[in-house]
This record gives structure tokens, C-alpha cells and sequence, in this order.
């Protein structure tokens, strides 16, 4: 127990100066994260000014600050908790990020530091921007340890300097003058780290990303902006990095692709139900999930069925549930089915997968946005498919996806449905593969691009039940 009220309860981490405690207020029953520093290692003042820089930046990415404590060994920051996978692990665990996953976290990391160096009268540097210390909380980017942070102003007076080898800038070893374009430099290592998987200057190793595509070569185009050596060769301010990268978002691939989500004041909806059992109804809707978020879009899977998938996968993975209950498997955010007395609000996630199981009678039950009816396509699947695809041929934006498993296999669907769709066989649907990849932003265009037959529904403000 500390100071009478704060009961500890395990390390969240430990730093060159100090340890980081998630302690729980007796009291007021709420979490907080606890920084304690030795006296011996730092003195107050500059304790007390972390503080301070905290106290002034107002956003909800950022935690806030409670209350500053000692006694007579250590000093203690008493701190919001924000929970969440840092990036370094989210990258570390299951590999490098999409270029639209890394875009849009990379808008959001150049808003947090827009935020610092915006700070009023004196503008903030952050000066230690790495993996680590940035969050992803319901697939929002949130910042944390700011011990290594200083006022602009104080910057060029600093006899000690500290930063993240593969993340530092060149100034920060040579004793040059820091500011903005420091971490700006930062920056561009951080969205290197989490496109490529290794820092800048690291050797890359086998099943590192190749950048093949032309999103991810102009992305790299800005990241080796920020990447320069000469501090007036970066981009002159985080402003306008945060903008080449909305330009670069608008003009890619997924600009179009992502019409439907810049639209929507709620969730979207997406019910995905199977023709029988073993036709891959859990596999197409998990991979379509993970799809959606190499999109750079919020998509969580729901396990509306009794498969128990979620907690087998988490268990197999070893990876614990967030205080919302969802568990993050290879990028994935999952949540397991817990019952009907349990209510969820998806706060971070503007699109819901619902995984419905073996029942097609759900999509004619289910009030959702866009239904999707998996169907087996073996041979001795095909009149249990067919009679799937009539019983549920009233529901308005429905898709019908016939499973290829036997692709290979010298026979032709009898009972394709008019639009019905093949999806190839994909081993895991966590990485997908081009083809399975082409018919998932089909079924998503078809619903919700700028000609699809649901969109109109959905965002022209007229709420209507989609059966």
C-alpha cells in the first residue's frame, strides 16, 4: 500500500530512470499508473518539471496528471493509466504495419506532437518519439513518458542529452542546436520502424517487408524527408508532415476505399453468417476483419456464436483481454462472446464484424448494415448452399460468398447465386493474400463505395432495417 491508498499492483515497466507501477486507488476504485524515481538518481526541480509539461497539454491522448509525492527515498508522479499495446510490441509480436495502417497512425503521432509544439507561451519538444512509448487504445495512438521532454526555449541549453538509438536525430549526438525538426526526425524513424520492422540504418532480416507497392514507395519518399541528416532538408514542421501524409492517404488506394467510414456517426455493421457448419464462416470473418484494418480502418470481430474461437486464439497466443474485454491478436482486436448480460459499446471502432455462425436464419433476424452469407463450395455442399442463398434472398445488402476450399478439384458450382462471389482458398486469415484480399474490398465496394447499392442507405441520414 502506498501513502494510505494506492495498492500496487505489478510493473508496467522500468526505465533508465525510474519504474512504472499500475496501482489501483482504494478509494475511488480507478487505476492509476505511478512513476517512481530514485532521489539519488534526479532531483526534484527536474522531477517536479515533467510534471509540469504534463499538466499543461490538454488531450485525451496524453495522460493526466493527479498528484506529485515523496517521501524520503524515491519521488512518485501519480498519473492517468492508459491502457494499451505499445507499437514496438504490437510490430515485435506480429510484423510490420500495412501503409495504410502506418499512414493513419502516423497522422494521429504528428497530431500528438502538433499538440506539444503548439503549446502556449512555450512551445514543448519531446525529444525521446519511439515505439515504445506510444500506445494504440482501441485504435487510438496515445503518448506516454514524457521525462525526456523540455521547453523549446530550454533546449539549447541542455548539458545532457538522452534519446533512442535507431530514433534519435544526429543533432542529439553531435551537440547541436534542438528543436521541432528533432522530432520530426523522430517521427520518420518511428513510421520507418513500422512499415519496414527495423529502424532506420538497421540491416534488414529475412521477412522484413519489400516495398512494392506505389503507396508504400511515396510513403518511404516522406519518411526519408524526415530522415535527413541536415535539419532543413525535413519537413520544417510537424504540420506540414501531418499533411503529406493526409495528401498521401487521399491520393492512395485507399483514399476511395475508405468512403463509407468518413461518413458514419455510428458503427457500421457487418452480419456474416454460415450456410452449415465447416464452410469457414469464422475464417472469412476474421480475415475480413484483419483486412479492413491493414485498410487503416477500426474494424473489431464479434464472436456472436458459441465456437469460443476468440479465447482458444488468445490462449494459443498467450495475449490478455484490455479493460474493454477485447483481445488484439496479430493486429486483430477480438472480442470473445460473453453472454447476453454483458453490454459492449465499441467506443474505437467504427465498423463491427459480427460473426452470427452456422444459422443463415440470423441474417434475416440481424439489424446490420451489410449481411454476408458464406456458403461451402465442395460438391456435396452445393444444395444445402442453394437453399441457404433462397431462405435468405429478401434481405436487402446481402452478399453471397461461396468457400473454395476444393478450388483444385475438377467440378463446377451448380447453384451459383446471380452475384454470388468465390473466395479463394488463403491459409491464414490474419495475412490474407492478394485474391482473397481483391474479394473483400469487391464485397466492401459493392456495399459501401461510392456506387454501392448500401451506401445511400447508410449515410443519407435515414435509418432503415436492412431485411
Amino acid at each position: 500500500m502506498l501513502f494510505g491508498k494506492y495498492r500496487l499492483c505489478r510493473v508496467l515497466g522500468c526505465g533508465r530512470s525510474g519504474t512504472v507501477f499500475l496501482a489501483r486507488h482504494m478509494e475511488l476504485d480507478e487505476y492509476r499508473a505511478i512513476k517512481r524515481v530514485p532521489k539519488t538518481f534526479v532531483n526534484y526541480e527536474l522531477f517536479r518539471r515533467e510534471a509540469l509539461i504534463l499538466k499543461g497539454i490538454r488531450d485525451q491522448a496524453i495522460p493526466i496528471v493527479y498528484d506529485l509525492a515523496e517521501d524520503d527515498q524515491y519521488s512518485y508522479l501519480i498519473e492517468e493509466y492508459l491502457e494499451g499495446d505499445s507499437l514496438y510490441a504490437l510490430v515485435t509480436e506480429s510484423g510490420h504495419c500495412s501503409s495504410a495502417m502506418t499512414i493513419c497512425y502516423g497522422i494521429q503521432i504528428c497530431h500528438l506532437v502538433h499538440i506539444m509544439h503548439s503549446t502556449m507561451p512555450t512551445p514543448i519538444l519531446y525529444l525521446d518519439l519511439q515505439p515504445r512509448n506510444l500506445l494504440l487504445c482501441e485504435n487510438t495512438i496515445k503518448l506516454i513518458d514524457f521525462d525526456h521532454a523540455v521547453y523549446a526555449d530550454e533546449a539549447e541549453h541542455m548539458e545532457e542529452r538522452y534519446g533512442t538509438i535507431g530514433c534519435a536525430a544526429p543533432e542529439q549526438y553531435s551537440g547541436d542546436v534542438l528543436d521541432g525538426r528533432t522530432d520530426i526526425y523522430a517521427i520518420g524513424a518511428v513510421l520507418h520502424y513500422m512499415l519496414t520492422g527495423h529502424f532506420p540504418g538497421e540491416r534488414i532480416r529475412t521477412g522484413q517487408a519489400e516495398l512494392s507497392g506505389i503507396t508504400e514507395r511515396h510513403l518511404m519518399c516522406v519518411i526519408r524527408k524526415c530522415l535527413q541528416k541536415e535539419k532543413d532538408k525535413r519537413f520544417q514542421t510537424v504540420a506540414e508532415l501531418e499533411q503529406s501524409l493526409k495528401e498521401l492517404w487521399s491520393q492512395s488506394e485507399y483514399g476511395v476505399f475508405r468512403y463509407g467510414t468518413k461518413r458514419m456517426e455510428k458503427s457500421l455493421v457487418i452480419a456474416v453468417a454460415g450456410s452449415r457448419h465447416g464452410v469457414g464462416t469464422t475464417h472469412i470473418a476474421m480475415g475480413f476483419t484483419a483486412y479492413l484494418q491493414r485498410c487503416g480502418m477500426p474494424a473489431v470481430y464479434e464472436e456472436h456464436n458459441e465456437s469460443g474461437a476468440v479465447r482458444q486464439l488468445a490462449q494459443c497466443r498467450g495475449v490478455r483481454a484490455d479493460s474493454c474485454g477485447i483481445f488484439r491478436i496479430w493486429k486483430t482486436p477480438m472480442l470473445p462472446r460473453y453472454g447476453e448480460v454483458v453490454e459492449w459499446k465499441p467506443s474505437g471502432y467504427r465498423i463491427r464484424i459480427l460473426d452470427c455462425g452456422a444459422d443463415p436464419a440470423i441474417l434475416t433476424q440481424e439489424n446490420a448494415d451489410g449481411y454476408l452469407l458464406i456458403c461451402g463450395g465442395k460438391p456435396w455442399e452445393w444444395e444445402n448452399s442453394g437453399d441457404a442463398a433462397a431462405y435468405c434472398d429478401s434481405v436487402h445488402g446481402l452478399k453471397v460468398l461461396y468457400n473454395m476450399f476444393c478450388d483444385r478439384l475438377p467440378f463446377r458450382q451448380k447453384y451459383c447465386v446471380a452475384g454470388g462471389l468465390r473466395m479463394p482458398y488463403f491459409a491464414d486469415p490474419f495475412y490474407g493474400s492478394n485474391p482473397s484480399d481483391r474479394v473483400y474490398r469487391t464485397i466492401w465496394n459493392q456495399w459501401f463505395g461510392q456506387g454501392g447499392d448500401t451506401v445511400r442507405r447508410v449515410f443519407s441520414g435515414i435509418k432503415k432495417r436492412l431485411r
